[in-house]
Parts: C-alpha cells; sequence; structure tokens
C-alpha cells in the first residue's frame, strides 16, 4: 500500500474510532455552541441551554447528556414538539464555555477543530438531511448577517476534511451545506450510529 494510502485508511480508522468508543463529555457541548445554544457563565458556573425542533432530538440529546453527568432538564414541549433542553449549572462546563466566548459574546475560539463528540452533537442538535439526501448544519439564526462567526466555522469543519456551502436565510438557513459525498461520508464517519429510537433515515450513514 502507498503511504497516502496508509495515512487515508489511518484516518478513516480514527475516525470510526472517535464514532464507535467516544464517551459524551462536556467538551462535547462545544457542537452545541457552534450551532444554536445558549451559554450562560460565572466564575463558578456554566450552562449550556438548546432550543430544538424535533422529540428526537431532545430525547437523545437528554441521554447524552446524561451519560456526560450534566444533569439536563427539559422543557414542556408545544404542540409542534419543540422544546428546550438545558445542562444543570456546572463547574464542568466552565472552561467550555468560556472558549466560546469573547468578553460577553458568543465567538468561535480561533483554530478550534471540532471533535467527534462536538460534531455528533451540532448534528443532533441542529443538523438535518434533505429530501434528495443532502445534509445541512444549522447555525445560530441571530448570526445570518456576521460573516466572519460563519467562516470560522466553515473553517472549523474543513480541518477535520469536511467541506461546506453556507445558505442563507432566503435558502432556508443561515446552515452550512455538506455538498458532496466526501464531506456526508465523513461526518458520519465521526458521528456514528444514530443514537437509541432515531431512524436512520434521520441521521447520516
Amino acid at each position: 500500500m502507498s503511504e497516502s494510502g496508509r495515512r487515508l485508511r489511518s484516518v478513516t480508522q480514527l475516525s470510526f474510532f472517535a464514532a464507535d468508543d467516544h464517551v459524551p463529555e462536556p467538551a462535547d457541548l462545544a457542537g452545541a455552541l457552534a450551532a444554536r445554544g445558549q451559554s450562560t457563565l460565572t466564575d463558578a458556573h456554566a450552562q449550556v441551554s438548546v432550543a430544538l425542533d424535533a422529540p428526537w432530538r431532545a430525547d437523545a440529546l437528554v441521554a447524552l447528556l446524561t451519560e456526560a453527568g450534566l444533569d439536563p432538564v427539559r422543557s414542556d414541549a408545544d404542540p409542534d414538539g419543540r422544546c428546550t433542553v438545558s445542562t444543570a449549572r456546572s463547574a464542568a462546563l466552565v472552561p467550555v464555555v468560556r472558549r466560546w466566548r469573547r468578553g460577553a459574546v458568543s465567538a468561535v475560539p480561533e483554530g478550534w477543530s471540532p471533535s467527534a463528540g462536538a460534531l455528533r452533537v451540532w448534528f443532533l442538535t441542529a443538523g438535518r438531511i434533505t429530501p434528495g439526501g443532502i445534509v445541512e448544519l444549522g447555525i445560530d439564526a441571530g448570526a445570518e448577517h456576521h460573516a466572519p462567526r460563519r467562516a470560522a466555522l466553515a473553517s472549523a469543519l474543513e480541518r477535520v476534511g469536511i467541506r461546506t456551502t453556507y445558505v442563507g436565510p432566503k435558502g432556508g438557513g443561515p446552515l452550512l451545506r455538506l455538498g458532496t459525498a466526501r464531506a456526508r461520508t465523513r461526518l458520519a464517519q465521526n458521528i456514528g450510529a444514530a443514537p437509541a429510537g432515531v431512524p436512520e433515515e434521520w441521521w447520516p450513514g
């Protein structure tokens, strides 16, 4: 096997290892902050809250946060199934949230490369698959005109081999679209199998 082939095989094996064996941890909440999560921060504690548009997202996120030791609280759902899931106030989240702050403003950390766990949370909270099979990752609706933030998120994804195209509100966004099979495969390798109870057609793979 050529050297380039060995490198590609090694990267793929590491991706599947990360997806299959990763235990949820507080750092994975970077994926929620990259998408549409909101945070609060004090010197001693931090909290992350995410508004979700479907019960399956809430079920899976509650299970993930419980496994990470973050004691989630789920609000009552509205008639369309929308609700909010929040972590407890936790000292373990302080370094995560602080890294995603620039003063009092949310900001993508310089040079951030999303881990497999963060990518899983990002898709879980704000990802979708279109009827045509295209994968899209939602980003903060309040930042649709904030080019530096969305450019930073696109660059972060590209660092882990996932190329995207920005789509604005007129196209159903704001979101980052994975327009190639290679990008979709790379994401699927990283985030692993669908959480329990989530239909496979709703999950990349």
